[in-house]
């Protein structure tokens, strides 16, 4: 009997890079040991503003079917836009299937996490116990959106202070929005403002640590002989910054693994508790003035490595930007990415465009605030392959693929659909990605504005060989097609003939029926013409009144058929006017290669000379 197979769909916000970065590593280290198990990641660069460009991000939370799925795991701590969080809670509460959080308490989910509680309590312990700090500033993360670590972190700090007896006046909090320049706005305000420095400031994560350390330093403050700064998440930045931050670590890399683990026993039937809590660590070092605890030889090593990727990557990009933006169409640059797929750190990469945007791609007639995915998808990847949204790939790459991490594709606030890499790229945790997909996005757009402008020319061109009027060519279109066409027909028929006609009674048509009927006349005689002559015949409206008709071979009734064709027109248009029409033609063969110009105008005498000899006759 076959092995079942779990298929589980994983939710996160890529704000705090390499955390994120170290959950998915995680992940995948956990799919590698287990064959059964088919993990699809939706990923975006969305933050809490809640602007059209973050709701575009957002987008691809409403992709994946949770009905094809057999749970769900959101890392909850990342989701901090709460509309966001509060919407997929809903909609995988109503899926009921298994679910996990992490980091984050929600509805009808078992919670992964640690105690960010005791952790901020004993991070703020040591603080005061082993380096006698009694004024602290404390930043605080976002408070208003209902995700509990900046509040359990801040209840951890006051803990701490309370249990060694700090007085309120002591105690100063700050609520801030997890962000590097609220560290740096803090740091500058005491500065900038004279007032007296706290002993430590402890901060809520190592972004706003981070921050405050920089303002600080440019101030001429030293840390931590001057004050004290700490952290939380101990961050790879965090590591290696001067002075190393003290922090809190809790490795986000087993944190997942366990998670998924735990959900795995969910969808087997298992119980889990309703909180599975793992260890954190109180990392102590230099930005408390814990020299002993300080690695010299990281910074190194680390700027080693960084180094080297960083000079392979931005290699990589160029490359990569330099082949996407010369790509003409979608093909190219469908090979374009494929060609370059090691900057993308994956071996199967999957474009995925919209059905309403590839289908209008040419035609830019998409509602632009579009932000939905549509019934079906089209594959660009060897060709272009239309499946049903709701299978996230065709059936054979979506059965070939165990570990996907799928990121959305928009430009501005619509959506032009996502792509999917098997892979986890290195740029992740520098935030490098998201810059290589800003690049597809741009260049997608730049194809399709290409393609548009190459139409826009194409149409400019026509209008330029063409009568407003009549759709016939013009003289312009005469100078550019003509003596061509005199070549061809010569080798292919021998011969050519020119009519050269004006319309009779126009100016008795216009006089008593208007201009608007005189355009009707004009236009019904470019049609009796398109329909009588040969499809290869060279028509034109020559002025005015006036037609040209330029045609291969010696058809002696073709004059006579345009005759009889106005003749019949007259008898069933229902029109109050009559067309009449004056033809000269001129006939010339290979023998005589007579100039078109020459039988023109001798084709044109000719037709004067029955104009006149008709209005005698009258």
């Amino acid at each position: 009997m076959a092995e079942k197979v779990y298929r589980v769909a994983y939710f996160t916000v890529d704000w705090n890079y390499e955390l994120v970065e170290n959950s998915l590593h995680g992940l995948k280290q956990y799919v590698d040991e287990h064959k059964n198990v088919r993990l699809r990641v939706f990923d975006c660069f969305g933050k809490d503003l809640d602007n059209p460009k973050d709701r575009s991000e957002y987008n691809i939370f409403n992709l994946p079917d949770l009905s094809r799925f057999d749970g769900v795991i959101l890392l909850g701590n990342q989701i901090i836009l709460r509309r966001v969080r509060d919407e997929l809670v809903r909609r995988v509460n109503d899926s009921g299937i298994p679910a996990i959080t992490i980091g984050c308490p929600l509805p009808g989910c078992v919670l992964v996490t640690h105690d960010n509680r005791a952790a901020q309590r004993d991070l703020t312990n040591h603080v005061i116990r082993e380096h006698n700090a009694r004024r602290l500033v404390y930043l605080t993360g976002i408070m208003s959106n209902d995700s509990p670590e900046a509040e359990l972190r801040l209840n951890g700090f006051m803990d701490a202070c309370r249990e060694n007896g700090l007085p309120p006046e002591n105690i100063r909090v700050l609520n801030k929005t997890w962000r590097t320049s609220d560290g740096r706005e803090v740091a500058r305000s005491y500065l900038e403002n004279g007032r007296a420095l706290p002993d430590a400031f402890i901060c809520a994560n190592d972004e706003m640590a981070l921050g405050t350390i920089q303002a600080l330093q440019e101030g001429g403050i030293r840390v931590p002989e001057d004050v004290i700064v700490t952290g939380y998440d101990n961050l790879e930045s965090a590591r290696l910054s001067r002075p190393q931050l003290t922090s809190v670590s809790c490795d986000y890399f087993n944190l997942n693994y366990n998670a998924i683990g735990v959900l795995m026993d969910m969808m087997q039937g298992r119980d889990p508790p309703a909180v599975v809590n793992v260890p954190y660590d109180v990392v102590c070092t230099e930005s408390c003035g814990c020299m002993d605890n300080a690695h010299p030889g990281l910074i190194h090593d680390q700027y080693f490595r960084q180094t080297r990727f960083l000079r392979s990557f931005y290699t990589l990009q160029d490359q990569l930007a330099e082949e996407l933006f010369e790509a003409n169409n979608l093909i190219e640059l469908t090979q374009a990415v494929l060609h370059n797929r090691a900057i993308f750190g994956c071996n199967d990469i999957f474009i995925c465009f919209n059905d309403y945007y590839y289908d209008n791609y040419e035609k830019n007639e998409w509602t632009q605030n579009s932000e939905s995915y549509g019934r079906y998808m089209v594959l660009a990847n060897r060709s272009f392959l239309r499946f049903p949204t709701h299978q996230l790939l065709p059936d054979d790459s979506l059965v070939r693929e165990r570990f996907l991490i799928i990121y959305p594709l928009h430009y501005n606030t619509y959506s032009i659909g996502y792509i999917a890499l098997d892979g986890i790229s290195e740029a992740a945790k520098m935030n490098l990605h998201e810059s290589i997909i800003s690049f597809l996005e741009i260049a997608i757009e730049n194809i399709r504005k290409k393609e548009l402008l190459r139409k826009f020319n194409l149409m400019l061109d026509d209008l330029y060989v063409h009568d407003g009027l009549t759709e016939l060519y013009n003289r312009f279109g005469y100078d550019r097609f003509v003596p061509k066409l005199r070549e061809r027909f010569l080798n292919d028929y021998g011969s050519i003939q020119i009519l050269f006609m004006d319309m009779d009674d126009m100016k008795e048509i216009n006089d008593s029926y208007g201009h608007d009927l005189g355009d009707t006349a004009l236009r019904a005689t470019a049609r009796l013409l398109k329909s009588t002559c040969p499809e290869d015949a060279f028509i034109m409206r020559y002025g005015g009144d006036e037609f040209v008709v330029i045609a291969g071979g010696r058809p002696a009734d073709l004059k006579d058929r345009i005759l009889h064709a106005i003749e019949d027109y007259n008898r069933s248009s229902g029109m109050p006017f009559r067309l009449n029409m004056s033809i000269g033609v001129i006939r010339t063969d290979i023998r005589e290669n007579r100039p078109i110009g020459d039988c023109l105008r001798e084709a044109d005498t000719q037709m004067y000379k029955i104009k006149t000899a008709r209005k005698v006759g009258r």
